[in-house]
């Protein structure tokens, strides 16, 4: 959520304080206090509909004590999968490793019960503890167990983060920082570099990809010459990449998820690859494509291919050099 749609939470809450047993919350200064609070620090999401705008749920949650906080969807609006959705996504961004909590309604109060049904079928427990909410109101403590679960790098996991990067000053491809697991370089061109991993993604054999010279998020908002000549530079190593690998062919993804800055996948596709009719799942990386040694070719001849003029060069190197002769006879 974004500080603008704090009106939008403050209207759903009026909508749903009767059900919180607090039939004041939207105008009490401290829940809207919290609620700014919690936008600010990238804690609550919020479901709306995309043709009208209008809110039709919110949770907010705390990533220090791995807490759902708050929760309410619109009466008309539930059923739908809705709180599903916001659980299943504020869960993403919390600790998998550290069981997650939620404090909800007790069994058999008036409207709770689809609450309490939707945590039980997330995988949350009733404690049978004991508890009051923050007006004082007896509650039940579910906890859900830690899952362990993978939580990767992208913006589906750590906005904040992923947020903090987004800015030039602070990218770490544009401030320099030097990668824990860096890529092996094979080739400098104007808009963008071809960097590959001997750990290829998808387990495909050449997996590689272009990273942009230019900082940013959007392929829409790079300046339409520059953005042509990425897609020239991105182009040339797709050639390479098929003339090397022999691939059937080569798909291409244009990403910014986990790194904000834009950044162009190329994935060779093979008659025999793990994919048949399928995206490529990106994650898999073992074992490796590569047999001994086969790394260290694919990676000189990619910087041999990549260093040749391409045929729209080379008629310009022609008539450089046919200059050069002119001057020199």
């Amino acid at each position: 959520m974004e500080p603008p749609d704090l009106s939008a939470w403050i209207g759903l809450a009026a909508q749903v304080a009767v059900l919180f047993d607090s039939p004041g919350m939207a105008r009490d200064p401290a829940f809207r206090a919290y609620a700014d609070k919690k936008i600010l620090l990238r804690e609550a999401v919020g479901a709306f509909d995309r043709r009208t705008g209008m809110c039709l749920g919110v949770l907010s949650f705390s990533r220090k004590t791995n807490r759902i906080a708050w929760m309410a969807v619109l009466q008309e609006r539930r059923g739908q999968g809705i709180g599903s959705r916001l659980l299943q996504t504020a869960i993403r961004h919390m600790d998998g490793d550290r069981p997650v909590d939620v404090i909800t309604f007790l069994p058999g109060h008036p409207g709770g019960a689809p609450a309490r049904a939707l945590y039980l079928s997330a995988g949350f427990r009733d404690t049978g503890e004991d508890c009051t909410d923050g007006d004082g109101h007896a509650r039940s403590l579910l906890v859900r167990p830690p899952d362990g679960g993978h939580r990767g790098q992208s913006f589906h996991y750590d906005y904040p983060r992923y947020e903090s990067m987004s800015n030039p000053d602070t990218c770490p491809v544009c401030s320099g920082q030097q990668s824990p697991n860096p890529p092996v370089l094979l080739a400098s061109f104007p808009f963008g570099r071809v960097e590959c991993f001997e750990a290829a993604q998808g387990r495909l054999f050449g997996k590689c990809h272009v990273l942009a010279c230019d900082h940013g998020l959007h392929f829409s908002a790079m300046p339409p010459d520059r953005a042509a000549g990425f897609i020239q530079d991105v182009q040339r190593a797709g050639d390479a990449l098929l003339r090397v690998t022999g691939a059937v062919r080569i798909n291409y993804e244009i990403h910014a998820n986990s790194m904000p800055h834009l950044h162009a996948h190329l994935f060779p596709r093979y008659l025999d690859d793990d994919f048949p009719s399928a995206p490529i799942d990106y994650r898999l990386v073992d074992p490796s494509p590569y047999d001994p040694g086969e790394f260290d070719w694919f990676v000189t001849r990619m910087r041999e291919m990549l260093a040749e003029p391409t045929a729209a060069q080379a008629p310009q190197i022609e008539q450089s050099v046919l200059a050069q002769e002119k001057e020199t006879s």
